[in-house]
């Protein structure tokens, strides 16, 4: 039973908690007046205290707070929920309990709250915030309560006491709390990731690849863990064979390169000079030279009219549906990246005729090309020579493992590290030109003059386990991990679907699962968009990050796990699923569920581990 606890407990150490909590050890205590916001220091010390002392406290603890900007730099605060109206409602912190005048305060007038692991942001007018609980359930309590009382502010509604659990707005047994989310914090994390300098890329380049083990990475990006790296894209890359996990990381330029030059070579092959859009007039004015030049190419029939026809009115669709992916964001209305999208999905429909292009593509396409715009590295005036090589110790890195871990005796210099295979769990001490190949390395993996490049080879990828959803003759690999024949599209569309429905969600929720059936509609009514672009249309972009995070984590050769997130998607509103009485109600409703993302992958992955030790028992009884 000891041996059982001890390991769930060092469950609980994610890796986001060491790269956190392990780094305020080390560091040099900040100026306080540097963790003051602006309205906090307008306010004097006086009137802070005064209002702190006069107004009911709601919950207090001890977080780890940062402020962004400040990389990193953590301290450990008492800090303490208090007001009465949504005019006083406020997050004092101070550096001791006994401390009578707070060191600053976060007024939560207008602010929104996300929540991932540990770790939850307080997004205000001024500033985002950081806090850090000892547990993610620590974590959870903070935001509900902190929802919980802006909500009731919004609706001049008592708050809740301190002794009250926090409230909830809860779908049925099932429901997901609500949280006040915000699209600021994408604009926030993009922000802070791509201010990241080398040195701190290399350092997560370490924590990732070298110190850590394949497991661990994938159970915590199961968890959100992901959502505050620079390096989702290669851990991508991995899972998906884009980079052989079983190749030295000496490998890795080489590999990369090849892909480069193979898309380079396809590219040439199958898009028209006059979609290239290299020329200066084609810069000047792409949308109308793409139509000019589709129509020409169009009218400009060769020896074989009927196939090029054929591959026109493919050119044409995917350049109708290119300029309406993702129109709300700005970065797709740019000009580069609609090339970019007609350019990948031109040469994957030539290339792979049988499956050629369907709607939704574009879709998929556009996930892996904003996050590879992320974390891109396009500064060339900044190189490798950037990393610093003096001697300095792993206490000064940005990214930190434990650093009990850390074997000092035990140093890592280039050679070793290029000889090694990723997810080496090596706890060593990397010397400077150790450091400074990991940064050879990374300048060349995320060099964003080869974004299109890599979004192809990426692309390729996801959808050679995608073929078969939208190709009624593709192969692909079956849940067993066999690769066969698939049937027609529908048949298999059909099969998935009823498999979902019939057998995933009548096992979880068999009360929900007869109430769908009982309005005879096809599962694959509402399942099909889910299925076809894994869920990238039900959440925001970041969030999207973080499902497709489990989803190529735990199902890397199938992407069997989407099927778990489609149950838990309908299991999480069942209430609301629940109370429709008739048809038109409950495919509105079904059009309109979404929720907490990581809520859902949280129960998509407990439906998971269930449903494997089923069928391992199942397997068992059978002998």
């Amino acid at each position: 039973m000891k041996a059982a606890s001890t390991a769930n407990e060092a469950d609980t150490v994610t890796l986001l908690s060491r790269m956190i909590k392990t780094a305020t050890a080390s560091l040099s205590s900040s100026s306080i007046a540097s963790l003051v916001s602006s309205e906090s220091r307008a306010a004097t010390p006086t009137a802070a205290s005064s209002m702190a002392a006069n107004l009911p406290r709601l919950r207090a603890g001890r977080l780890l707070l940062e402020v962004q900007g400040m990389q990193r730099k953590w301290e450990s605060y008492i800090v303490a929920l208090v007001g009465t109206d949504v005019t006083n409602l406020t997050l004092y912190y101070y550096k001791d309990a006994a401390d009578k005048l707070p060191t600053g305060m976060i007024r939560l007038h207008s602010a929104s709250v996300d929540l991932m692991e540990e770790v939850f942001c307080v997004i205000t007018l001024e500033q985002t915030w950081y806090l850090c609980a000892d547990t993610p359930h620590d974590a959870e309590e903070w935001v509900d309560l902190i929802c919980t009382t802006l909500e009731a502010a919004a609706m001049d509604a008592p708050f809740p006491s301190h002794a009250d659990p926090p409230a909830s707005s809860n779908i049925g047994d099932g429901g997901s709390r609500r949280r006040r989310l915000s699209s600021h914090i994408t604009t926030s994390t993009v922000q802070e990731i791509q201010s990241r300098d080398m040195s701190t890329r290399v350092d997560e380049f370490l924590e990732m690849y070298v110190r850590s083990d394949e497991t661990d990475i994938r159970s915590q990006a199961a968890r959100g863990a992901l959502s505050w790296s620079c390096l989702r894209n290669i851990t991508w890359r991995l899972w998906l064979g884009c980079l052989p996990m079983d190749a030295p990381l000496g490998e890795w330029v080489d590999i990369t390169r090849r892909h480069r030059r193979r898309y380079d070579q396809l590219r040439a092959k199958h898009v028209p000079r006059g979609l290239c859009g290299h020329d200066e007039d084609s810069m000047r004015h792409p949308v109308v030279m793409y139509d000019e030049a589709l129509s020409f190419v169009t009218n400009d029939l060769d020896d074989h009219p009927t196939e090029k026809r054929s591959e026109d009115e493919v050119a044409h669709m995917i350049w109708k549906d290119v300029r309406r992916t993702r129109s709300t964001m700005q970065f797709f209305q740019n000009d580069r990246i609609q090339r970019t999208l007609l350019h990948v999905l031109l040469v994957y429909a030539a290339e792979h005729p049988t499956i050629s292009y369907n709607q939704g593509m574009g879709e998929l396409l556009a996930v892996l090309v904003y996050l590879l715009h992320v974390e891109r590295w396009s500064s060339p005036s900044r190189d490798v020579a950037e990393v610093s090589i003096d001697d300095q110790s792993e206490e000064d890195s940005y990214v930190h493992v434990d650093m009990v871990d850390v074997d000092t005796t035990n140093v890592l210099d280039a050679t070793g590290l290029l000889q090694m295979r990723p997810f080496a769990a090596i706890k060593a001490t990397c010397t400077p030109n150790c450091k400074h190949a990991v940064a050879t390395l990374l300048a060349t993996l995320t060099d964003d003059r080869f974004l299109e490049h890599d979004a192809f080879a990426l692309f390729e990828q996801v959808m050679e386990r995608m073929a078969p959803m939208f190709c009624p003759h593709a192969t692909s690999c079956d849940r067993r991990g066999e690769f066969s024949p698939r049937r027609d599209d529908s048949s298999l569309l059909q099969a998935q679907c009823d498999h979902i429905h019939n057998v995933l969600l009548r096992r979880v929720d068999p009360v929900l699962a007869a109430h769908l059936h009982s309005f005879h509609i096809p599962p694959e009514v509402y399942l099909l968009r889910w299925l076809r672009l894994l869920l990238a249309r039900e959440f925001p972009m970041y969030q999207v990050w973080v499902i497709w995070d489990s989803i190529f984590g735990l199902s890397p050769t199938d992407f069997a796990f989407v099927d778990m997130l489609c149950v838990a998607m309908l299991h999480d509103s069942r209430t609301l699923l629940l109370a429709q009485d008739d048809t038109t109600g409950l495919l509105h409703a079904l059009k309109e569920l979404g929720g907490s993302h990581s809520k859902l992958v949280e129960s998509a992955r407990k439906m998971h581990t269930q449903h494997q030790l089923d069928a391992l028992y199942e397997n068992f009884q059978r002998r």
